[in-house]
């Protein structure tokens, strides 16, 4: 067993900690790329912190390290109902104020991905519903474009380099030919040197 680790994973003077688990946000950025928008995954976090100084505060992802070493309160984290969901958060969506982001959520609706599906009926109770529902699709839909504008910009840039470099490389090549050729033409000096007048006479 490693020196200063309990049985049960913790550190020695983990006891006194201040630890709790919960469900964060993190971005996606390869999916964000694709959609056009930010996109975020819900991950579990964990916040440490000791009583008494605050400048001694963790908060991070919660991987299997932290896991293992609150395993009990890691434990009672995982028994209750955790929902995740993927997507643009609603409240990182300026198009909705922070009220209707709490009746949104109420419907268990917290993506703009999932208020653009949701079923009309299911919204019955939420002010101008079918506006916002209309704005989450204009949303999504005018992200695909810059996406796609984007992907598309950088497919261009990306094969002009190819052509830019390729046309570098023909330039060589050419030179190189034009010079090859240019000595391949230069008459042979030893061949058509003179010869010698003393050579004549005998």
């Amino acid at each position: 067993m490693e020196q200063g680790m309990q049985q049960d994973g913790q550190l020695t003077g983990d006891e006194g900690l201040f630890v709790k688990f919960y469900m964060g946000t993190q971005k996606d950025e390869e999916r964000s790329n694709e959609a056009g928008h930010p996109v975020f995954n819900d991950v579990p976090f964990v916040k440490i912190m000791v009583p008494g100084d605050k400048n001694t505060v963790i908060d991070t992802v919660a991987d299997k390290q932290y896991q293992h070493r609150f395993a009990r309160l890691w434990k009672q984290f995982t028994s209750q109902e955790t929902q995740t969901h993927t997507g643009m958060p609603l409240k990182e969506w300026p198009a909705v104020t922070r009220g209707q982001v709490e009746e949104l959520n109420y419907l268990n609706i917290h993506t703009v991905e999932q208020l653009a599906s949701c079923a009309d009926s299911h919204g019955q109770k939420v002010m101008n519903f079918h506006g916002l529902k209309a704005k989450a699709v204009a949303y999504l839909e005018s992200a695909k474009d810059v996406a796609l504008v984007q992907k598309l910009t950088e497919t261009n840039a990306t094969l002009q380099a190819q052509i830019d470099t390729m046309k570098s490389q023909m330039d060589e090549y050419a030179r190189a030919f034009a010079q090859m050729q240019a000595q391949q033409g230069q008459p042979n000096v030893e061949q058509h040197r003179p010869v010698s007048s003393a050579s004549s006479r005998k």
